[in-house]
């Protein structure tokens, strides 16, 4: 089993759109969209996506800006 991985990003900036990519690119089973940035959310195997630049995410699971985890899926791809 895998940690969580949290995206944040802007409203309408392809975080929904390049969701089960970056699923897949995380090696996540599961996707939970729109995440109030508050509440508890899945620690395992979940792509974890919100617009809430200041969320809290449990310190288990990695964090990452939309771009950031778009140049990693990219550079993952070019590998």
């Amino acid at each position: 089993m895998s940690r969580s991985v949290v995206i944040y990003g802007p409203q309408r900036c392809g975080k929904t759109a390049n969701a089960q990519e970056l699923r897949e690119h995380f090696g996540m089973k599961d996707v939970l969209d729109d995440w109030d940035g508050h509440t508890a959310y899945p620690l395992d195997d979940t792509l974890v996506l919100t617009n809430n630049a200041d969320a809290v995410a449990h310190q288990s699971s990695r964090v990452l800006h939309l771009g950031s985890a778009m140049r990693q899926m990219v550079a993952g791809a070019r590998a």
